[in-house]
């Protein structure tokens, strides 16, 4: 069984007993050899798609674009961060703090980093705004894919780009890492609430496992003796949903796909 819960930057020993006490949970319910821990995916999609994945957690997007006929949504985690709201999350506008510009408005012409295209909160999240507002097309004159969050907000820090849409979670997490660039970054905004990263499982996973993992990590959100390791990680919550909750992301990039073109 693949098991992982890669997105965020998590401290390695925080998360390590989270997964720890959710396995216990899991080999109560009966679900034998379960990895002692959690696997660092290099190829997300692949990890995702792999028949043997019993628990991950993934972008929204890719959820209903990529992999809607491949993985069953469990449900999602609650965040205790800005910009977060129960189980839903938006995106940072970060901005250089020497930068005067003060609203996405006047970033016209400006140079933007995404962290990739599949990405929901770094590219999909600022297309939705962009496409918002009035003569939309071109906006950007440039637009950099820098690979990940944390290599966008380096571009944004150095001068190289102008403006990044960071997920507010990654964002706050990876200010704990690197202060140093943070501290050069200001926010001027945030995206609109959508529903946070799922977590997911293989499509063929049986109703009862299902059941099993979604009980499993409630119960571990709830737990009094995982308290101090759910406030390091952030977490205050878990939501039951599944893949039509995502939807409406996949229908928002169509219509923004139509409205922009592509970047």
């Amino acid at each position: 069984m693949l098991c992982s819960l890669p997105m965020y930057p998590h401290a390695a020993p925080a998360l390590a007993e989270l997964w720890g006490a959710l396995r216990q949970r899991l080999q109560a319910g009966g679900l034998a050899e379960l990895p002692a821990t959690l696997m660092q995916p290099d190829d997300y999609l692949a990890h995702w798609r792999a028949p043997q994945l019993l628990l991950s957690q993934s972008c929204g997007y890719p959820v209903a674009a990529l992999l809607a006929d491949t993985v069953t949504v469990l449900g999602a985690f609650h965040y205790e961060v800005p910009g977060c709201r129960g189980y839903h999350y938006s995106s940072q506008l970060l901005v250089r703090h020497d930068d005067p510009r003060q609203q996405l408005a006047d970033f016209r012409g400006a140079r933007a980093a995404c962290n990739e295209a599949h990405s929901q909160s770094g590219y999909h999240a600022l297309r939705s705004l962009v496409a918002a507002l009035p003569q939309p097309q071109p906006f950007f004159s440039e637009v950099r894919f820098s690979g990940g969050h944390r290599y966008s907000a380096r571009l944004v820090a150095d001068g190289s780009t102008d403006i990044a849409a960071l997920d507010c979670v990654s964002a706050w997490l990876l200010a704990r890492e690197e202060p140093q660039v943070f501290a050069q970054l200001r926010c001027i905004g945030h995206s609109a609430l959508v529903p946070g990263l799922p977590l997911i499982t293989g499509r063929h996973t049986p109703p009862a496992v299902v059941q099993l993992l979604r009980q499993s990590l409630a119960d571990c959100v709830a737990d009094p003796a995982l308290q101090a390791t759910l406030q390091l990680l952030r977490i205050r919550g878990f939501t039951p949903l599944s893949n039509d909750d995502y939807l409406p992301l996949r229908q928002r990039a169509a219509a923004n796909l139509a409205h922009l073109g592509a970047w």
